[in-house]
């Protein structure tokens, strides 16, 4: 790169890196707020917290960073606008490359990391997820151990432990399960205790019973067990395989079910989803840097022209990724929708890459320019609007 393109890719990548930044940490504070439970649930609140936060970073990434780039570019870009820069790089008679160049530049590399994180960074990290949320619902039999009462662990499921013993050992262990109205379950053990294992964290009962309810005839089943089972991360018996859900497989994995381990076959319906996810990702910040240098890489005169073509630039980046986002939304009962998912950026990386290669100006429609202009007056005129003399005065 030359020294201008090194300038315009630095101060590009700058502000892109802290806008990812700094959504990433206002989405992960709402996300992490959203399982608050786990963190008061957890025996050490800190780390889970830590270990929540890390294991949110690459999903919220993987949205986050395509409009981030559209922040970046479009920050840059008008400033330098407003600084006469672009003006100075065309009266030079530069070529518009060197603007387009390290604009591409950035958005390639942002759609390499976008592959990368989607196929080997975000599978581990939703595995981590989940592990430390089956964790926190763990901790909860201790806190029901120490306060002996009721503990809700989500909607319908709740657990309680009368006493704990030397060496890990309960006393009056009950749990009720009524998630499903059509199986509703109650499990009462004399005694049982916590057996972690490499993979499982299961609670083991003995000498107890199962009542099985059914919400449709009212007639109630009971089953004497001398032990039992239960998998603490969805409270099913244990001899049932552990599955793992499509998030948190690999990409050949995905491709090849029949040979994945412990991918749950009720959920391939969401398969083609997380194929076509993963594979179009990166596609989208490279559309989102060539539609940003079609509308803002050449010098504007105006200042409502330049305020028009950002609205414009932005709104069509938001259109494109709603396009792909319903394709892939389509795909649960139509597979071969995915295909859309990308058609939909590569329409839009080879219109714009025309418009930017033949030198054309995009010119906005005077109706939409008038509605920008009257949106504008409007939202001003509210905001400079003079609070009414209400005629009373000090004495």
């Amino acid at each position: 790169m030359k020294q201008i393109e090194r300038y315009i890719f630095g101060r590009i990548a700058t502000i892109t890196f802290w806008a990812a930044a700094l959504i990433t940490i206002l989405a992960l504070t709402t996300q992490v707020l959203i399982r608050v439970d786990v963190l008061t649930t957890s025996g050490s609140a800190i780390a889970t917290f830590f270990t929540l936060a890390a294991s949110l970073v690459p999903k919220m990434l993987l949205v986050v960073a395509p409009f981030a780039l559209i922040i970046g570019i479009g920050r840059i870009l008008t400033t330098m606008n407003d600084d006469s820069e672009l003006v100075v790089i065309e009266a030079s008679g530069a070529s518009n490359k060197f603007i387009v160049k390290p604009i591409v530049f950035l958005s390639v590399l942002i759609g390499a990391l976008t592959i990368i994180i989607a196929n080997f960074v975000a599978p581990p990290s939703a595995r981590l997820l989940y592990s430390t949320i089956t964790n926190a619902n763990s901790d909860i039999i201790s806190i029901a151990i120490s306060s002996g009462g009721f503990q809700k662990i989500e909607d319908d499921l709740y657990i309680q432990v009368s006493e704990k013993l030397a060496g890990g050992e309960m006393n009056g262990i009950f749990l009720s399960d009524r998630r499903d109205p059509a199986a509703e379950l109650l499990y009462y053990a004399r005694s049982g205790a916590i057996v972690e294992t490499e993979d499982l964290s299961l609670l083991v009962m003995r000498d107890g019973q199962v009542h099985r309810g059914s919400g449709s005839d009212s007639q109630t089943s009971i089953i004497n067990f001398s032990s039992y089972a239960l998998d603490l991360q969805s409270f099913v018996p244990s001899s049932s395989a552990v599955t793992l859900r499509p998030a948190e497989l690999y990409l050949n994995e995905l491709l090849d079910p029949d040979n994945a381990e412990n991918a749950n076959r009720d959920w391939e319906r969401f398969y083609a989803f997380q194929i076509h996810n993963r594979l179009s990702g990166w596609l989208y910040p490279i559309a989102f840097g060539l539609i940003m240098v079609a509308f803002l890489g050449r010098a504007q005169s105006h200042r409502s022209d330049k305020i028009h073509l950002v609205s414009t630039a932005v709104w069509i980046c938001i259109i494109v990724r709603l396009a792909g986002g319903y394709a892939l939304e389509q795909t649960e009962t139509k597979p071969e929708a995915g295909i859309f998912a990308y058609l939909v950026p590569i329409a839009a990386i080879l219109y714009f890459s025309y418009i930017i290669v033949s030198g054309k100006q995009i010119k906005l429609p005077k109706f939409w320019i008038r509605l920008g202009e009257g949106f504008i007056s409007t939202v001003e005129r509210i905001f400079n609007r003079k609070p009414k003399d209400s005629g009373v005065g000090l004495a």
